[in-house]
Order: structure tokens, then sequence, then C-alpha cells
């Protein structure tokens, strides 16, 4: 996973990646996108994961969606001396398992942004939180691993009914016959919370607002992973491409040179593996 707390992958064949980038040239007016790159993404960055200061590679596909790369989609394509707009399928293959949910059996890892926007909360980062039951309002929650540390659902946080419902982190254990102010001090008291109607399950990825420190709440995108039953790999096919097999890669290793934005003359042929992106968590999904 890189920062942002979307997966990434590498070929199992060749040095080329799959990877999403919130700016890939880090000037802060850049589109968020799936990208796939020969240079090995930086998992400690959110922008210009490449770190080449420019929005060189492959192919792109602009996306909100943090989650995984669409599972059939138009991806703008670079073919040596233009960019074309082409299709793209990723398939699993058939010994991939996957399961989206988020039920009570979830072991669930927090990824957050916290090094280096919010030191304080540096030590949330990669938490694990188990399942531990539901609360009175039938919402479930979940303890650490490793310390007392808490994720529930609160209806109104301060015992107000006109507050707003919300997922919390929390260092005090919340009470499973209270249906608000679960933590019982009278106040929105906590490390982050999330504004959510939805009181089944945490969101996989949202925007919350982190204590900082000092009064400062800070916006951030933090990412609750359901801990996979089964690692394996995923291939991708076209009906012009070979299939190649991908599977997730971690290991930062330096990459081969292939194609680049701005390589001299169509090179089809250097491409066409990359059709076989590693379509990691996508069954059911758009």
């Amino acid at each position: 996973y890189t920062a942002s707390g979307a997966r990434y992958f590498k070929a199992a064949e060749d040095e080329q990646y799959l990877y999403y980038d919130y700016d890939c040239n880090g000037g802060g007016n850049g589109k968020k996108r799936w990208i796939i790159d020969e240079n090995s993404p930086d998992p400690s960055q959110t922008e210009d994961l490449d770190q080449d200061g420019a929005c060189n590679y492959h192919a792109r596909h602009d996306s909100d969606d943090t989650y995984g790369p669409p599972r059939a989609s138009v991806w703008q394509i670079w073919c040596g001396v233009e960019w074309v707009d082409t299709i793209l399928h990723l398939d699993m293959v058939s010994n991939y398992t996957y399961d989206d949910g988020m039920d009570e059996s979830n072991s669930l890892k927090l990824r957050g942004y916290f090094t280096k926007s919010c030191q304080q909360k540096e030590y949330m980062n990669n938490l694990q939180f188990e399942y531990q039951g539901v609360t009175a309002s039938g919402s479930p929650y979940y303890k650490s691993v490793t310390s007392d540390e808490y994720m529930y659902y609160d209806p109104h946080c301060s015992g107000n009914v006109s507050g707003s419902a919300r997922w919390v982190l929390d260092s005090d254990s919340p009470s499973l016959t209270a249906l608000s102010d679960l933590d019982g001090d009278g106040n929105c008291s906590y490390h982050a919370r999330a504004k959510s109607k939805d009181g089944s399950a945490p969101p996989k990825g949202s925007m919350w607002k982190v204590d900082c420190g000092g009064g400062e709440w800070k916006d951030m995108w933090v990412a609750l992973v359901r801990l996979p039953m089964t690692t394996t790999s995923v291939t991708a096919t076209s009906t012009t491409a070979t299939s190649t097999t991908y599977k997730a890669d971690g290991d930062g290793s330096k990459p081969k040179a292939l194609l680049r934005n701005g390589a001299a003359g169509p090179q089809p042929h250097l491409f066409l593996p990359l059709l076989g992106l590693l379509a990691l968590l996508l069954s059911g999904r758009q």
C-alpha cells in the first residue's frame, strides 16, 4: 500500500507498476489517477510517487476511487507520438479470492498519512483493529490488537441529539449500553472522526478530521483495509494483448526502462504486455 491507502502492484514478468497518484507531478494542481509506469512508486508518498517531478508514464485513468482501478474503462495510453484512448479490461484469475465486505470476522488495518501531516498521531498508522462486537445501536466496534485504541460509531458524541453521527477513533472504550456519548465524557473528545449516516461499517476510504495537537484539526485521508483472507496473483487479458500475470509488490526494486512519455515513435509491442494488469479485488466492481 502507498500513503494514500491505495494498493499498488508489480508485473510478475516485468518491472512495470500499477499505482494511484494524487498529483503526478507534485505541483498541487494535478488530477487524481491510476497510473501504469515502469518506475516503482514510493509507498511513503501520496503525490508524484515516481519522484520524477513530471507526469511521465505509459498510461493513466483519472479517478477519485483509491480502492482499486476500474475493471473496464477508457485509459489514455502513450503510443510514442500521441495519447490514445483505449479500453482496458482487468480480469481476475480463477484462483483469486477476495471479499471486500466488512463483517464481524474482519481484521482491519488503518492507513493514513500521519507521518508528515500529523506526527502526533504517527503511531496510529498501520494499527490493526479486531472486531469486538456491537454497541447498543447495533453498530460494530473494534479494538487495536497492540494498544487501547478503539473505533466505534457514535450517533451523538456529546450526548446532544443535535450532533452529527460519526465514526470515532478514541483511546476510551465505548459503552455497550449507551446510545450516544459512548465514551461518557460529555464531550466530543477523541483522536479522529468521520461523519457518516451509515453505522453498519466504517468507511473503507474517507476524509477524517484528525486532532494533531495544539487545537489543530486536519483533514486527512484514512483508509481501512480489510486484511485479505488469501494473497494471490491476478491476471488481466485483452483481445489484442498478450496475457501477463501481476502480483502485489512492495519491494521498491529499481525498474528497467521501457516506454516513456515522449519516446520516439509508436512502440505498441512494448506496451501490450501491460494489458495483463493485476486486477486485484475487482470482482463485481466497475
